[in-house]
Formats: C-alpha cells, structure tokens, sequence
C-alpha cells in the first residue's frame, strides 16, 4: 500500500464517531464528509442476533454529535431502537431457530403447542408493546380453561424464555415475565383423566368432524385399552341390547360388556357402516395400528389443551367420572373390566346389562 493510500485510510478511519452509550471522540474526517466529518453511531442487535452498527447522524462540530448522542438518548430509551420493532413472532422464530438444536423432540413439540394454541395471539405485535397484563391473560385464561398444570408451566416457559431472549437483544427495555403470577394451585388431571372442560373441547371437535376426535370421545365413554379398542370389530357391537362387548387384558375384563351411550352412539354407528375390518379402521379398511392412532390422539390432546396425555387417559376419564356420578363401585368394576369377589365373568345376565345400563345413564 502506498503512502498516499495508507494516509487516506487512516484519515477515514479516524473521523469522530460517536457511539450510544459511549462518549469518548477520535477526530478526523471522512472522505467526502469533510464539512461533517463527526459521526453518530449507535451498537444494536441485528434480527439474527449479532451486533451490528447503525448511523444515526453526521456533524460538522463534536459538540453539535454530542448534542445529537443526548438528544438521541433522551428520546430513545435502552431498548427501544432499530431491533425494537421486531414482533413477537419474529421473536419467536429467533429464539426457536437458536434453541430447538438443544431440545428433545418432547420439548420441542411443548413449545410449539404452547405458541400455536396460545401465545400467539400477540404474533403480529412488537415485542415491546406487549405488557405485563397480556402475557398474564394467558395464564389466568388457562386456569378457568382447566388445563392441566404442566400445560400452563408450558405457557409461562415460552413466555419467559421469549422475554429473555428479547431482553438480552434490546428488543425490550423491561422482562415483564419476571413478574408473572404463576398459578399455584394444583391444575391437573386427576389420575390422568381429563378435566371436564377437556371433555367438553373434546365434544365440540367431534361434532365439528375434526378427525379422530369421535374415537377419543369413544375411548372416554367405554373405558376400553387402547388395544381392546382397535380391536373391536362389527361382531363385538349388538344392536339388540345395544352394547359392545370386548376386552383383552385380564379373566375380569375378556368379553366384558359396556352399554354404548348417547353421546357416542352416532359415531359408533358412522364407524360401522364403514365397514372396515375393525371398527375403527384405516380409510382402506385395514386395522389401525397403535402407533398411527397414538398420533392423531396427540394432535387432538394438544388441540384440547391437554398436551402429553395418553388413550389410557380417556379410560381413567371414564373411571373417574362413573365414581364422580355416584355409581356404585361393583358396577364401576364390572364396566371397568376389574375383578371383583363376586365376580361375574362367567356370564351376563339381563339383570346384569340393566345395572351397567343403569350407571352409564349417570354420565353426561
């Protein structure tokens, strides 16, 4: 490099710049900016989070870049600069592209169920407009929702970890979330069965034909194993007496009897006239297998607000709300499939039928 070069490069680069949060001057000037020669800068985080410098102003004098610093200062507050316009879901995308690479698959499938049904109400707002109140809506609409506790730690997690990431960017000036009131009562499934709000989400997606939905709706009115289930075929329903009857597991629960109620007698009927090996079956009319059915369960539960619960979750649901309804605890028994020391496996009679008629009417 020349001398000539040299000295133009050390004459650009040692032009006064002025940094926000920093005061300190290097005169010089820049090359066709001599009549301005003092720059305003200030340090921000880009989108993909890396530091990035920003011009705010030229000047002709170092008191007049001064004057600009501390107008710019008292104007713009930490926080509130060139990222600060970012919304929540850029927010979002920013910090999931950086943490999913750390999560479990579980983790992960939380947090998006956490974002897709709740959180991003917000998605088109800018992070920093969002207040304390918003953010604590969501928790305090989840407790009157009845969902499950480790539903609502989900939320407040998300909730956190956005604001934090935000916080550490000067996307936001103030964590609001340190301030969220986390509700501490025991908001969970007893037993693992699902809460009756759970029950009644469950209820509309099945009148609204959501796939599967009338198959979980099943599951919650027969107490059947998820097993037993899929393995009901046309042969297991009888229309004379209007039950099905099956079970695998134990002497106590083979070929036991459950009455079908109301609520899901349209659906059963729906399944059985597709005519498929099972009675819930594959669109070609093959069985279904567990695993396939363990999905479209998993999509319905997060839709629900009950994220991580299983089949075996429906059969606790038709346990606890046969005790809740008041029927007695033989009969729970004989519906359940549990054995009892007067066990009436052997066969059942019309009296039988009629008492495990009797306690489903219980249910709503």
């Amino acid at each position: 490099m020349t001398d000539r070069n040299l000295s133009k490069t050390v004459a650009f680069w040692r032009r006064f710049l002025l940094h926000a949060g920093c005061g300190l001057p290097v005169s010089g000037s820049a090359p066709g900016r001599r009549r301005r020669p003092w720059a305003v800068r200030i340090s921000c985080r880009g989108e993909d989070g890396r530091t990035v410098q920003r011009l705010i102003s030229y000047h002709a004098r170092a008191s007049d870049a001064q004057d600009a610093l501390e107008d710019y200062n008292r104007r713009t507050p930490r926080g509130i600069g060139p990222v600060s316009d970012m919304t929540v879901e850029q927010v979002f995308n920013g910090w999931s592209s950086r943490e999913y690479r750390k999560l479990n698959k579980g983790s992960i499938a939380s947090h998006n169920a956490a974002w897709r049904k709740r959180v991003s109400r917000f998605a088109g707002r800018k992070m920093r407009s969002v207040t304390l109140d918003e953010w604590q809506s969501i928790l305090d609409e989840d407790e009157r929702a009845g969902l499950c506790r480790s539903v609502i730690m989900n939320d407040a997690i998300l909730i956190k970890a956005l604001n934090r990431y935000a916080m550490e960017r000067d996307i936001i000036a103030k964590d609001y979330s340190a301030y969220l009131d986390i509700p501490q009562a025991e908001v969970k499934c007893p037993r693992g069965a699902l809460t009756e709000p759970q029950l009644r989400k469950l209820k509309q997606l099945a009148q609204e034909g959501v796939p599967y939905a009338d198959t979980a709706l099943m599951l919650c009115y027969t107490g059947f194993r998820i097993n037993e289930f899929l393995s009901l075929t046309a042969q297991s329903y009888h229309p004379k007496g209007d039950y099905l009857q099956g079970g695998q597991k134990t002497q106590a629960g083979r070929e036991r009897i459950v009455p079908v109620h109301p609520q899901i007698a349209p659906y059963l009927a729906a399944w059985l006239a597709r005519g498929g090996e099972t009675i819930v079956c594959r669109d070609d009319g093959k069985p279904m297998r567990d695993t396939a059915y363990r999905r479209h369960f998993a999509e319905l539960m997060a839709r629900i607000g009950a994220e991580g619960a299983t089949p075996h979750c429906c059969r606790h649901t038709f346990a606890t709300r046969l005790h809740a309804a008041g029927v007695d605890p033989i009969t729970v028994k004989w519906l359940m499939g549990h054995s009892t020391k007067a066990d009436i496996t052997a066969h059942y009679t019309h009296k039988t039928l009629a008492v495990l008629r009797r306690g489903m009417q219980r249910l709503s």
